[in-house]
């Protein structure tokens, strides 16, 4: 023990050393890189953000003075006598109207230069008194013109509307409505608005947005960068930039700007606003910035950081590295502890992950066969696979799939196929593409989570439940059958599986699940190519054959070794229901059955040790001999649940587990599924009853045990240590020692060597 203190004050004194001579270099590169980056970056944004504003003056100002010259050019035809004397001519006077287009057009075309200077593609004038369009280059009726342009077809009326309604003049209209994949702009300006010079007509521009983002390309350029231009009514003319459109522009207007800027988060990102009104159109133009846009010109700065950072983490490591030296025993310990606790972690998380699929897979084969050993055991079913039984009933579905030759050809060679052979039961978390295919389409028919286990090789048992009401197969299981029809097409078509089922009668209670499975096992069997699906309650049973299938009797021999009384009961309800009420037996087969069900319960019987034989056992044996009958069978059954209740309750239950660890922990081969097999309950629930009642789980539990074992024969034995780890049930001595030495601290030669220098 002097020794083990020894070891633990080294380690802690270690531990102190390498935590304060790291907090101290750490801390102190930290203050200066953090000091310095914060210093440069504020100077950083506040000149990022002036230059910004200036970008902005500078465009807002530039754009301004297009519009102006947009406007002026329009002044300019009101102003025109060829324009004005055209658009005052009545379409009648057929000559006099041609040739005053004629001339107008020679008008427009002398401000063609203007167009190059200006952020637009075209412009035309619509005449309202004939509803002819006067371009540079063209000259016709409007829906001539709307044509010829290739705009739209259904979109010709709202184009015309357009034009004409005064509430769209002025205003940036997106070009998309009437043009496909356009992203350009229309804006009108009347021309009768003039005093001097009213112009019964309207300017079109068609703005360019390349040439519009050429104007704001300085600041729409940079990543993340957005421009909103609004005008006084707080309507969007137009948005350029990465996040255009994607945005709501009230916040932009309710913010509190300092100098024109400001800032705020939007998706959990921080921008910055620039802000900047126009004198001249009374438009308002907002500029956004993610922050991260800004900082990125840090990155000199940033790596200036990084290089003190990294320059201090070496001193840092050099520093750290010369201590572990001195302090190498306790980190070496500190290192082995620490691997040996990730290798279990990583084991236990893979073996998790593996069986989780299995242990689904089992509860839901237990259900469905009866094999369920106690209450609790029920209800932590229940609660893994979140079933209720509150206002739900539940039956089940059983499928049979006939795979065509080329797929059997296919799995003929792999091993999935191998072992499935001779085996009577498998598990779909093993399969391959076959079942995958079946599983998609039933979760596509049946819905998620489905609760599948597979009896044989291409049978498929599946749990379903609907809404607890009185008439629910009449309801509900037509629209069953429709789907297993639609399932059994899809899989036909796409696969060229064929398929058949049977659905048993609904049960209200989850435990007696087992009876719907196997009446739904049973059904399958008179499927055929004309009929592909059967409903067990619709089956005319009416024959000399009795009822009584393996799987029923093996049901019966859980039920009864479990002790569960209300099971065996519900068995024999269920037997004589299927034997006497739907059949008509003869008194030879009557007698058969009787025998069958005696034999199951004399197997069950002569399977109990002499030693365990009590009071009990005498009755059993006495109620043996009376006349044959399901009476004289049900007391026989019910006699011995009795028995073994006495024995399954859940305290006995463990302490018989702890008593066989006890006796058999030099077994290597003890685990779980060796005491599943002995105890006859299922690995899961074994492993929740022994965590609940111990409070540790069972390899905890038995490697303590063995460690006890192996500190007494370090201690009080002579055995050569090469060969304790055989006597305490370990199959290697490497492992044996990692255990020992994290349980204990020390290793199993020095735990002896200091016991011995004691003595």
């Amino acid at each position: 023990m002097k020794f083990l203190k020894n070891i633990t004050k080294k380690g802690d004194n270690f531990a102190a050393k390498l935590m304060l001579s790291y907090s101290i270099l750490l801390l102190i590169i930290l203050l200066i890189g953090i000091n310095l980056y914060d210093i440069s970056k504020n100077n950083l944004q506040e000149s990022v953000k002036a230059q910004t504003k200036s970008q902005l003056e500078d465009a807002a100002g530039k754009f301004d003075s297009d519009l102006a010259s947009m406007q002026n050019l329009a002044l300019y035809f009101t102003r025109d006598r060829m324009i004005t004397k055209f658009a005052r001519t009545s379409i009648y006077d057929e000559n006099e109207f041609h040739l005053n287009a004629y001339n107008a057009q020679i008008s427009c075309r002398v401000y063609t230069p203007i167009q190059r200077l200006l952020p637009i593609n075209s412009y035309y004038i619509h005449f309202n008194n004939s509803d002819y369009i006067l371009s540079p280059t063209a000259f016709s009726h409007m829906k001539n013109y709307y044509h010829s342009n290739s705009m739209l077809e259904n979109h010709y009326g709202q184009w015309q509307d357009t034009l004409k309604n005064g509430e769209k003049y002025s205003t940036f209209l997106p070009l998309s409505d009437f043009k496909k994949d356009s992203e350009d702009y229309l804006y009108i300006l009347p021309l009768n608005t003039y005093i001097f010079h009213p112009v019964p007509a309207e300017l079109c521009y068609e703005i360019d947005k390349d040439k519009l983002t050429g104007i704001f390309f300085s600041l729409v350029s940079q990543e993340g960068g957005a421009l909103y231009v609004e005008d006084s009514r707080g309507k969007l003319q137009f948005s350029l930039g990465d996040q255009a459109g994607d945005f709501d522009r009230k916040e932009l207007r309710n913010l509190n700007y300092k100098d024109d800027n400001a800032n705020f988060k939007y998706k959990g990102d921080k921008l910055n606003v620039t802000r900047q009104t126009s004198s001249a159109f009374d438009w308002t133009y907002y500029f956004v910035l993610p922050e991260t846009t800004i900082s990125s010109s840090l990155s000199q700065l940033r790596n200036m950081f990084l290089f003190i950072t990294a320059a201090g983490l070496c001193i840092g490591f050099m520093f750290l590295l010369f201590i572990s030296r001195i302090n190498e025993r306790p980190v070496l310990q500190l290192n082995e502890q620490l691997n040996d606790t990730l290798s279990r972690a990583q084991q236990l998380q893979s073996s998790l992950d593996f069986q989780q699929p299995l242990v689904r897979n089992t509860f839901i084969r237990n259900l469905m066969l009866g094999r369920i050993s106690s209450k609790d055991e029920m209800s932590y079913i229940k609660k893994y696979l979140k079933l209720s039984d509150d206002d739900k009933t539940y039956f089940v579905l059983y499928l049979v799939t006939y795979p065509n030759e080329e797929q059997l050809e296919e799995y003929g060679d792999t091993q999935y196929t191998r072992d499935l052979e001779d085996t009577e039961e498998f598990s779909y978390a093993n399969s391959l593409s076959y079942d995958t295919n079946i599983i998609h389409c039933l979760q596509k028919y049946f819905g998620e989570p489905l609760y599948v286990f597979n009896p044989k090789k291409h049978n498929y048992a599946i749990l379903l439940s609907t809404g607890y009401q009185d008439d629910t197969e009449d309801k509900e299981f037509p629209a069953i059958c429709e789907k297993f029809e639609n399932l059994h097409e899809d899989l036909l078509n796409q696969y060229a599986i064929w398929t058949i089922g049977g659905l048993g009668n609904t049960n209200h209670h989850l435990e007696n699940t087992w009876k719907s499975y196997q009446q739904a096992y049973e059904a399958v069997s008179y499927a055929s190519s004309t009929n592909i699906i059967q409903i067990y309650s619709n089956l005319d049973l009416a024959s000399d054959a009795y009822y009584y299938p393996s799987q029923l009797s093996d049901s019966l021999t859980n039920f009864i070794k479990a002790g569960n009384k209300n099971q065996v009961a519900e068995t024999f309800k269920f037997i004589i229901k299927e034997n006497l009420k739907k059949r008509a037996l003869s008194y030879p087969k009557m007698q058969s059955l009787l025998t069958e069900i005696y034999s199951t319960l004399s197997r069950i019987r002569y399977s109990i040790p002499e030693k365990d034989k009590d009071e009990t056992i005498k009755l059993v044996d006495q109620k043996r001999e009376e006349y044959l009958s399901f009476r004289q069978l049900e007391d026989i059954a019910l006699t011995l649940c009795t028995f073994y209740g006495k024995k399954t309750s859940k305290s006995q239950t463990i302490d018989d587990i702890k008593d066989y660890i006890q006796k058999n922990y030099k077994d290597s081969s003890m685990c779980l599924t060796k005491l599943s097999d002995e105890f006859r309950l299922s690995e899961s629930y074994l492993s929740y009853l022994f965590k609940e009642s111990t409070g540790e789980n069972f390899s905890m539990y038995l490697e303590h045990i063995r460690m006890d074992a192996a500190l007494n024969l370090v201690k009080e034995s002579d055995i050569p240590l090469s060969d304790i780890y055989q006597e305490v049930g370990y199959n290697n001595a490497n492992s044996f020692r990692r255990v020992f030495k994290k349980t204990y601290g020390v290793s199993a030669k020095t735990m002896r060597d200091s016991t011995r220098e004691g003595k």
